[in-house]
């Protein structure tokens, strides 16, 4: 009986001790020494390959070394999460970059490059070629980008950070506090913590015994509340970083442009009787130049006199090239840009065109661009904006309002073009399924404020509509419509005996009928001088590069363009 008792007097002993020791996180440190986290094999990192995280985030994508301890990142990846000029031509299987001494050109597992004209060396190659994926060498991304980065071994990840701002931090208080890959005293660790250490909190817990955690050197974990600080904001530090700087062209005055609409050679002689009915402009944007073929060869319309007489009248002529085919055609577009070679071929032409004609300036007006050509699409703005410089003429682009095509990376052409024009229109185009405004005043608000958030304000330019649309729907809710000029579209409300009234919700003036003849309910949003005043107002209040008018030839009379000067001036 006796020894009954001391046995069960020492398990009791054992138990209190047990108890004792984890209270003080003894047991949590011997867990520490033989319970960890077996990161390779938890996160399928082979041999010469990192982890790899952003923005407190691992992506899926993996980093790897060149065996001599240079990392490298996949061209795919430093394209879409930290600097998107990094562009992989595939066709020629070499990485280029744009810089402002010109089109760098990297060949995989080269330390020879090209910079515009030059050839040079570097240490290591910034590129290289394995297993035929093409990887970047995260020195050079980093001394291209603004961002931090920290390479950590045993087990190998890399760290790093494009954004900045106020992170929800807390500090390590506990003397034996460990990181464990989830929640719980049972699961593995990946270290331990020092007092002291500052840790990125992704869920505090809520009350609850644990915290999800990230360490500075990018273990995503769990840590006892008990060893932690009370969680707060903090200011992150931005590392110092200065963008290049592409020069561009700036006038010392508000463009007032007018887009010329020429679909054949013989509509340029109607430029001399043009430019006394439309008073005020002093730059002028024929569509001369669109594509013949997926082989990049244009047609042009251009005309040396055309320009001549322009200048005569002190306006600048900045030729329009727009991607229609025998519509706007994005996958065909797409065809051409995709390939060095022929993008190319498309400069050598539009360079021979801008000697050719003496022009000022270009303006690229491609539609349609799709998501998967987006790349694609800005690759051949930079190439272009290049020959702009080397020329000294102006390069305009034309965008869709930001809201629906952001895909066009808006920033990186405000970096490359001189002037970037909002389409300020077609809030309901000819492919809507209910009636609308061309341009309600709401929409064009959005669009300014969506596009100046992107683009410094003294490179934007909205454009206005001086067109609108006739809307018939019938009894069965089908709807169509088609393009009226101002006075055809006010003719329509007058031949019925309709006066327009005011409409708050789209800052236009508005009239309906029924028609006799077909029985279907017509409505129009006028483009008047009420619309177009309040439209030069806004250009006005957000101080704009200036305005573009689409088109000439639906105006009411001069008086539109009297109208639109009295604002510029």
């Amino acid at each position: 009986m006796n020894k009954i008792r001391r046995i069960m007097g020492m398990l009791l002993i054992s138990v209190c001790l047990l108890g004792i020791l984890g209270g003080c996180g003894i047991i949590d440190e011997f867990r520490s020494e033989k319970d960890l986290v077996d990161y390779n094999a938890t996160y399928g990192v082979s041999d010469g390959e990192y982890t790899l995280t952003l923005n407190n985030s691992m992506l899926e994508a993996k980093a790897i070394d060149d065996g001599a301890g240079n990392v490298y990142m996949d061209v795919n990846t430093a394209n879409q999460y930290y600097n998107s000029r990094i562009y992989w031509e595939e066709d020629e299987n070499c990485v280029l970059y744009a810089t402002p001494e010109g089109m760098a050109q990297y060949t995989p597992d080269s330390t020879s490059y090209i910079v515009g004209t030059k050839t040079t060396t570097s240490d290591i190659p910034v590129v290289i070629n394995r297993n035929g994926m093409l990887y970047i060498s995260l020195d050079f991304v980093k001394e291209n980008t603004k961002m931090d980065s920290a390479v950590f071994t045993e087990p190998n990840r890399v760290v790093t950070r494009t954004e900045w701002g106020e992170a929800y931090m807390t500090t390590v208080t506990g003397k034996k506090a460990v990181i464990r890959y989830q929640g719980g005293i049972k699961s593995p660790v990946f270290r331990d913590l020092e007092r002291g250490e500052r840790l990125y909190v992704l869920d505090d817990g809520a009350g609850d015994e644990w915290a999800q955690v990230i360490t500075e050197d990018g273990y995503n974990g769990w840590v006892r509340n008990e060893d932690l600080d009370t969680p707060s904001m903090a200011a992150l530090t931005e590392p110092e970083f200065t963008e290049p700087v592409f020069t561009g062209i700036s006038k010392n005055y508000k463009i007032n442009l007018a887009w010329h609409g020429v679909y054949s050679e013989s509509a340029n002689e109607e430029l001399e009787q043009i430019l006394t009915e439309v008073p005020g402009i002093n730059t002028i944007s024929p569509r001369w130049f669109y594509f013949q073929n997926t082989d990049g060869d244009l047609t042009t319309l251009g005309s040396a006199d055309y320009v001549h007489t322009a200048h005569g009248a002190g306006i600048e002529v900045w030729a329009m090239f727009t991607n229609e085919f025998t519509n706007f055609d994005g996958e065909m577009t797409d065809e051409i840009l995709s390939s060095r070679a022929k993008r190319q071929h498309v400069l050598e032409q539009l360079s021979s065109y801008i000697d050719a004609y003496d022009l000022d300036g270009v303006n690229l007006d491609f539609e349609m661009i799709g998501e998967s050509g987006a790349d694609n699409y800005i690759q051949f703005v930079r190439e272009l904006s290049e020959l702009c410089r080397e020329k000294h003429i102006v390069f305009s682009i034309d965008n869709y309002t930001p809201m629906y095509w952001r895909h066009y990376n808006h920033k990186e052409e405000g970096i490359f073009a001189d002037y970037i024009i909002i389409m300020g229109y077609d809030e309901h185009h000819s492919g809507s399924e209910v009636a609308g405004s061309v341009a309600s005043m709401d929409f064009v608000r959005q669009g300014i404020e969506d596009m100046i958030a992107m683009v410094p304000k003294e490179k934007v330019i909205n454009a206005i509509p001086l067109y609108t649309r006739v809307w018939a729907t019938d009894v069965n809710g089908i709807v169509e419509s088609f393009n009226a000029g101002m006075t055809e579209a006010a003719g329509y409300l007058e031949s019925h005996d309709v006066t327009p009234v005011y409409d708050e919700s789209t800052g236009q003036n508005y009239g309906e009928y029924t028609s006799e003849v077909d029985g279907r309910r017509y409505q129009i949003w006028l483009e008047d001088e009420t619309s177009l005043r309040a439209r030069m107002q806004m250009i006005q209040e957000y101080d704009l590069a200036g305005v573009a008018s689409w088109s000439i030839g639906w105006e009411s009379g001069p008086e539109i363009w009297q109208i639109i000067a009295s604002y510029m001036n």
